[in-house]
């Protein structure tokens, strides 16, 4: 064990990783990699644009779910709106009102995320929705 007396951190690491079989160490690595800092580069995705765009998508999602369900506050309705613009639509997937429509299938009337509709319906239905007060405060 002189490689752990000198005070060096990359000898201490070497001699750790001698010690655990190599199974455990790609374990240790995926963990480390998933651990990283938010200031690090990018461990799922190449292009950071990709990330912030999936995650707008999901946020679309999860908020029209809200939407849905009833329990929807002024905050979220806000948000949600500025979204539908943000979010681009599937492509090839096309929105579950204008398919009902015989519309084309072009990118204008593709779904938002998994909402099923385009941006227009999306708006529509999002004009008719109720909304629970002003707060981000949701009831139980």
């Amino acid at each position: 064990m002189d490689r752990l007396d000198d005070g060096s951190d990359s000898d201490a690491g070497d001699a750790y990783f001698s010690l655990v079989p190599d199974e455990d160490r790609r374990r240790y690595w995926a963990e480390t990699a998933w651990g990283n800092d938010l200031e690090a580069e990018s461990v799922l995705f190449a292009d950071r644009g990709s990330e912030a765009e999936l995650c707008r998508e999901m946020r679309l999602s999860e908020l029209w779910s809200h939407c849905q369900s009833g329990f929807f506050t002024f905050d979220e309705f806000r948000e949600l709106s500025a979204l539908i613009a943000e979010v681009d639509g599937i492509r090839g997937s096309l929105c579950v009102d204008c398919a009902m429509l015989d519309r084309p299938n072009v990118s204008a009337n593709w779904a938002l995320a998994d909402t099923a509709l385009c941006r227009g319906h999306l708006r529509f239905r999002l004009g008719h929705a109720q909304i629970d007060g002003g707060g981000s405060q949701r009831p139980q």
